[in-house]
């Protein structure tokens, strides 16, 4: 049998991750309005899209008619939140009647939930920790 592994890891990460849109307008004031990612300048002439980022991920949107058909929480986007953040954003959603797929849950280390972007992608909202104190 031959060794097909490199020698070195080719690959050093994501560049970004694409995801279809029906509606860009809803799809940015979802995730720039409520979950706070900055729209980055994308060419023109590529097509409908919107390209976001914050911190080091990045969110490639392409206009679409068609959605994939979902299924079993796939497939989805996890983001990370900041554990002091994740109360007041899950709550922000609900004020926001963001449809929520699973209610937050705690699976052993952190919490989250998964919930509808306008489009229907399914979007995981994790912890990376503990929830502070709750009063």
């Amino acid at each position: 049998m031959t060794d097909t592994t490199p020698a070195r890891p080719r690959v050093r990460g994501y560049s970004h991750i694409g995801v279809g849109a029906t509606d860009l307008d809803a799809a940015r004031a979802f995730y720039t309005g409520l979950l706070g990612f900055e729209e980055l300048p994308r060419p023109d002439d590529i097509g409908p899209g919107m390209w976001l980022r914050v911190g080091d991920l990045q969110l490639h949107f392409v206009q679409t008619d068609d959605m994939p058909t979902p299924g079993g929480g796939l497939p989805h986007i996890a983001l990370h939140v900041d554990p002091a953040d994740y109360d007041p954003l899950i709550a922000e959603l609900r004020a926001a009647d963001v449809p929520f797929l699973i209610d937050p849950f705690h699976n052993g280390e952190n919490w989250a939930a998964f919930v509808s972007d306008p489009s229907g992608n399914f979007v995981e909202l994790t912890t990376l920790g503990p929830l502070p104190a709750r009063d």
